[in-house]
């Protein structure tokens, strides 16, 4: 049995009037803050409108095709595919009568097709059982009197939280240990938001400890990396959660709540929050869903990256922004915050 998902849609579509609030905002925001000499960040922005079909997804950006050093940004990538296997492994768990049956049938069917799914894994010399999943220890099997049923194992689940939370690099490396980087990639290639004949897209091969040797592929500003992404597909991969369509409805919303969470009380607040990062200019927006990274290119220069979900007082539109490799200083996220409060304005009513 195939484990992996079928593609998803791109949700994202072009949108020339968006694309052009977002030029005038960047064009502003470089007069506004004439120290920076130029706009750094690559940004994918989307306009989410509620209309009486679904939601529409309106895009603009600026480098948003790039692959990008993206640091803790990568772990949604990990917080996807630990959903997506529990979706999986939860698909034949009723077929099996014990626990020891279904994690067994799990190692002779899903593996070998887990194994074979990104060859750059396979091929980087770390061991079979480092790159598979360990499923007793990411999954406990319940019948409650019916069917076998798989839930996260308490320690992972908790780990899982820590990750997105608060940030956590030892849990991060737990979950990404117990996950495999064969299965996490295998997810992002079959979910259509890593795509390996260009090597580009959302890509998580480091433990961000050193527990495991990394898996790398090129970035843009920070040569050969094991943590990066393009703004444009976890952007997508947002939309998704949003939509509530990223694994399945449960699956979403209990992703949202982890981001959420993040964004309200997390560990490592939204670089646009000005509410939690009281050295940032007021603005006419606020953060409902974050996940940042943080983290050193290989000259020492910090660099700053973030997925969010952006509210305005209009309950019918919200707005997924998803930045990287800002400079880390208030300058330089002032102005994002800026880009992203004109972008809004212009797209909404004009100057």
């Amino acid at each position: 049995m195939d484990p992996f998902p079928s593609p998803y849609p791109t949700l994202l579509g072009d949108d020339p009037a968006l694309q052009t609030a977002l030029d005038t905002a960047v064009g502003e925001a470089l007069t506004e803050f004439p120290e920076l000499g130029r706009f750094r960040p690559a940004i994918s922005f989307v306009a989410v409108d509620e209309t009486p079909d679904g939601l529409d997804f309106r895009h603009a950006g600026l480098r948003y095709g790039d692959s990008y050093y993206t640091a803790s940004l990568a772990k949604v990538g990990a917080l996807y595919a630990a959903y997506e296997l529990l979706k999986s492994v939860n698909a034949v768990a009723g077929e099996a009568a014990t626990p020891q049956e279904l994690f067994a049938r799990l190692r002779g069917e899903f593996d070998p097709v887990i194994d074979a799914a990104v060859p750059a894994i396979a091929e980087a010399g770390l061991t079979r059982a480092q790159r598979l999943p360990k499923y007793e220890q990411v999954f406990a099997a319940l019948s409650a009197g019916g069917p076998l049923r798989c839930a996260f194992q308490p320690a992972f689940q908790d780990n899982l939280n820590k990750m997105i939370v608060k940030g956590n690099n030892e849990a991060a490396s737990a979950c990404i240990q117990l996950l495999g980087y064969s299965w996490i990639n295998g997810a992002l290639h079959a979910g259509g938001f890593y795509f390996p004949p260009a090597r580009t897209g959302i890509w998580l091969a480091g433990t961000f400890t050193g527990a495991l040797p990394a898996v790398r592929i090129p970035s843009v500003n920070d040569g050969m990396v094991a943590q990066a992404s393009t703004c444009f597909d976890m952007a997508n991969l947002y939309a998704h959660i949003v939509r509530r369509t990223l694994v399945d409805a449960e699956s979403s919303n209990l992703m949202h709540a982890l981001l959420a969470t993040s964004a309200f009380v997390g560990d490592d607040p939204s670089y646009l929050d000005f509410t939690r990062r009281p050295a940032l200019p007021v603005r006419d927006f606020g953060i409902s869903d974050s996940k940042i990274g943080h983290g050193p290119l290989k000259t020492g220069t910090q660099v700053n990256s973030e997925g969010a979900v952006v509210e305005v007082s209009d309950p019918t539109q919200q707005f997924v922004v998803v930045f990287q490799d800002s400079l880390d200083n208030l300058s330089s996220l002032s102005a994002l915050g800026y880009v992203v409060d004109r972008t809004i304005k212009l797209s909404r009513s004009g100057p």
